[in-house]
């Protein structure tokens, strides 16, 4: 509606023992994005809506990331409703993103120490850093070519959680780590994807996020090797798809 607030969120409305999810939508495929994400959140807190202390009804930040970040990829089956015939662009996009953000959210993290470490920075030597590290962790992008603003390494600026939430944003690359091992096995085999999904949703607070993953049989996105096998899964299916 006009003046309708950006941003998409869940919240979890404990006297009516039901998840709220507030979102805008603009007819692109981001809508989809931003309802099957936060659909995974307000699943979770459904069926976490009993659990006593009310506190252990969320887990920490990045195991919550889990069960919105897996959603998307869960919702995709029915990715022919939204977009018909152009369905498998989407899967295509939505995987490619997913992937790349990995390296993205590392770039992020990294930086901020950078700048923490070096307390008396300038804002030039902050952007120059930022450049270095951007060249590391996505090559392929070439920010010489980009507007002004990029050229001059004044991207992380963009970032919001640098400035609220110092040190958040590599949950969601562990998170996607995780999710990304459940769209492999959404793949392979949907039905233990999805058990599998149920026993890591439904502990909610109660277990480490560590926990959490060995309950559900998933792996460590802090061991290199899983990052590896997710990766590898994904790039197969891009190649095959693209």
């Amino acid at each position: 509606r006009p003046g309708k607030a950006g941003g998409g969120y869940c919240t979890s409305l404990p006297e009516f023992r039901a998840p709220f999810i507030f979102a805008n939508f603009n007819g692109t495929c981001g809508d989809v994005e931003v309802i099957t994400h936060e659909a995974g959140h307000a699943f979770a807190a459904y069926e976490a809506r009993d659990i006593l202390p009310a506190a252990s009804r969320w887990p920490t930040l990045e195991a919550c990331e889990v069960h919105s970040m897996s959603m998307e990829f869960f919702a995709e089956a029915r990715a022919e409703l939204f977009f018909g015939a152009d369905a498998d662009k989407f899967r295509w996009q939505h995987l490619a993103d997913a992937l790349t953000f990995i390296p993205y959210g590392a770039l992020v993290d990294h930086f901020q120490h950078e700048c923490y470490e070096h307390p008396a920075w300038t804002c030039e030597e902050r952007c120059a850093c930022w450049l270095s590290l951007q060249r590391e962790y996505m090559p392929w992008l070439k920010p010489e070519d980009e507007l002004g603003f990029y050229a001059s390494g004044r991207a992380w600026q963009r970032q919001r959680h640098i400035y609220e939430n110092p040190f958040y944003y590599i949950d969601y690359c562990l998170a996607q780590t995780v999710a990304l091992e459940f769209r492999a096995l959404i793949e392979r085999a949907p039905e233990e994807a999805w058990s599998r999904y149920m026993a890591y949703a439904r502990p909610a607070g109660t277990r480490t996020f560590r926990e959490l993953l060995e309950g559900a049989g998933l792996g460590d996105p802090f061991d290199g090797e899983t990052l590896r096998s997710v990766a590898a899964s994904a790039k197969a299916w891009l190649d095959a798809h693209g």
